[in-house]
């Protein structure tokens, strides 16, 4: 089975690369701009893309059984002229528009709860696959995703875990990043995951 990750590099890609690569029967793609980096992951095919213009990544796309998309910002930079909609919804619909006609599967990391236009661009995109792809269109909504290797949500994680009984943070619903990856990897499979279902 091909699986292509749109964004690889960063934080959830890697996770999902990490977990995904000791299945052997995967074959491993990660698209970025960066393309490989010095801790790249050994068994994975790593390219240098930019989404904005046509190239071979587009039949790569195609070709696949998978596409997770990964892409997308936290929180708008001025100075690097990143907002949502160049950085998040349309990276997302090209995804979305090249494999329109292929039986490429979809998968979207959403979230399940965050400031309105980060909620809104995620909601955004969600539409627009499911319009575009019908069935084809899966999507997981985690909470705060975190990982020890990421220090400016790890502790942020931890103390969700011991608060999130409290009115209005239950939704955020923190997630170990290595959890949500199984849980991805179930739906690659085939099998139902509780994150395709917490939308609250």
């Amino acid at each position: 089975m091909k699986v292509v990750i749109v964004g690889g590099t960063g934080f959830v890609g890697q996770g999902i690369l990490q977990v995904l690569v000791k299945d052997k029967t995967l074959e491993l793609y990660s698209l970025s701009r960066s393309g490989k980096r010095l801790h790249s992951i050994a068994g994975v095919t790593y390219q240098r893309v930019d989404l904005k213009q046509a190239g071979a990544w587009q039949v790569l796309l195609k070709e696949a059984d998978w596409v997770i998309d990964c892409v997308g910002i936290l929180w708008p930079d001025r100075k690097k002229q990143l907002n949502y909609q160049n950085a998040s919804i349309k990276p997302a619909k090209k995804i979305i528009t090249t494999i329109k006609e292929s039986k490429t599967k979809f998968l979207f990391i959403s979230a399940n709860a965050g400031f309105s236009a980060y909620i809104k661009a995620k909601r955004t995109v969600e539409k627009y696959a499911r319009q575009v792809l019908g069935k084809r269109a899966y999507v997981v909504y985690p909470g705060l995703i975190y990982d020890r290797t990421k220090k400016s949500t790890y502790y942020l994680g931890k103390i969700l875990h011991v608060i999130t009984f409290l009115p209005g943070l239950k939704k955020y619903r923190p997630v170990k990043r290595k959890i949500l990856v199984q849980a991805i990897e179930k739906i690659l499979q085939g099998k139902a995951s509780e994150f395709e279902m917490l939308r609250k």
